[in-house]
């Protein structure tokens, strides 16, 4: 009896057993989705799934008869005509087509090894990435044109979805992959810092003490050097503060303490502490028309630190100007500088951490290009976007926005 069907329906082998498939992130789930539609689709009493992984074949899934090992070696003929040729292919063709006797013997060993009478190849990126076996025990039943167009098209639909399973599946790995990194990384950070921060504290300290000329009197000399250890320390102290800073946002485990408060203090008293040339000009457009905004005091304190720190380094001589305008239920804040700029291509990588837009052992400009990620990732904390315009040699203006209602529930729960 040849088997055969008077109409395929593409659109309903689709609903019913493709855009399942859709759904199915792991491949040992896959699997036996993809030989169960091969097989219902066909009407097959039974089949195999077998995929090449590592160096061999291996058969991953059966339906309708038990699972089998399967020896490459005595087909290896019929399996590089599959890479070669890359279609469909049934026992019978083997038997009555006379252009395919060079590969038979090992054609026919293949179909009865997998009790199969259709064999569809799977290709990813133009390998022999498998095939699926379609088999029944009865006798004198054949696939015609139509069947064969249709497992020629099931065939590609199932590649599709392995390659896109074996991916999300890698992409998984790495994704744990990374948390663990960064988790081991964060540990260390904060072993790091409960290390140095002791006897960092220290030489600062006792460092304070010769500026202060306790001991006794020091001379120009004394007093430049002790003025360099000063500097060097809270500059170390201060990169510490900001990794672990930088840890803990990146580990979810800063909380908002929210309140509500008008940003034009804040700024003027990070201002009095911001290392500033003679020639500029840092300027406040903040007054009692600026709306309170909601928000962890220290946290945006910090925000203006890094940002009003990072114009100050990159503009040596004209201008620093700090502006709000609301916009919305949203205060977006500018920080802009007519310093030397950031290139397009830059403007995004060096809010990432440890980047400077110039970079380089050679770069002119100090730093570790930590404080713009952590500035943008307390502002996302507070629900809100950083963002930068610049051009080179013209500037940059640096925005992002703060709340001007209370921050969930988060606030409610402190005001009561």
């Amino acid at each position: 009896m040849i088997f055969r069907r008077r109409e395929f329906e593409f659109k309903e082998l689709s609903r019913k057993f493709l855009i399942p498939l859709q759904e199915v992130k792991s491949p040992t789930q896959l699997y036996p989705m993809v030989l169960k539609a091969a097989v219902e689709s066909m009407d097959a009493e039974g089949g195999s799934l077998v995929l090449f992984q590592g160096e061999d074949f291996e058969v991953k899934e059966c339906l309708g008869w038990n699972s089998f090992s399967f020896r490459k070696e005595e087909c290896l003929p019929f399996i590089q005509w599959l890479q070669k040729n890359r279609q469909v292919i049934t026992r019978t063709q083997i038997v009555e087509d006379p252009q395919f006797s060079y590969i038979k013997g090992g054609a026919l060993h293949f179909f009865v090894q997998f009790q199969a009478e259709v064999c569809i190849p799977i290709f990813c990126h133009n390998s022999l990435a498998g095939f699926i076996n379609l088999g029944t025990r009865k006798e004198g039943r054949d696939y015609h044109l139509g069947a064969i167009d249709v497992l020629e098209w099931l065939g590609a639909q199932f590649a599709f979805a392995l390659h896109a399973t074996t991916l999300e599946e890698e992409r998984s790995k790495q994704t744990e992959i990374i948390r663990q990194y960064k988790d081991l990384r964060n540990q260390m950070l904060a072993n790091l810092s409960h290390e140095l921060r002791t006897p960092l504290t220290g030489i600062i300290g006792f460092a304070e003490l010769l500026q202060e000329e306790v001991d006794g009197t020091l001379n120009e000399y004394q007093k430049q050097y002790v003025g360099k250890v000063l500097e060097g320390g809270n500059r170390l102290l201060d990169l510490l503060s900001t990794l672990v800073d930088l840890a803990k946002l990146e580990a979810g485990s800063h909380t908002l303490n929210v309140r509500h408060f008008h940003l034009a203090p804040v700024v003027s008293r990070l201002v009095e502490q911001i290392p500033l040339s003679e020639k500029i000009q840092l300027s406040m457009h903040l007054n009692g028309g600026t709306p309170r905004i909601y928000g962890d005091l220290g946290m945006v304190q910090q925000i203006f630190k890094h940002l009003l720190e990072n114009a100050a380094k990159y503009t040596e001589e004209g201008f620093i100007r700090v502006g709000a305008e609301k916009k919305g239920e949203e205060l977006e804040i500018c920080v802009e500088d007519s310093g030397v700029g950031i290139a397009l291509e830059k403007q995004e990588w060096i809010f990432e951490g440890f980047r400077q837009a110039e970079g380089g052992a050679d770069r002119l400009y100090s730093g570790t290009g930590l404080g713009l990620a952590v500035a943008r990732r307390l502002v996302q904390l507070h629900g809100g976007r950083m963002w930068v315009k610049s051009k080179p040699g013209q500037g940059s203006r640096f925005y992002f926005t703060l709340p001007l209602k209370p921050v969930g529930l988060r606030y409610k729960e402190l005001a009561a």
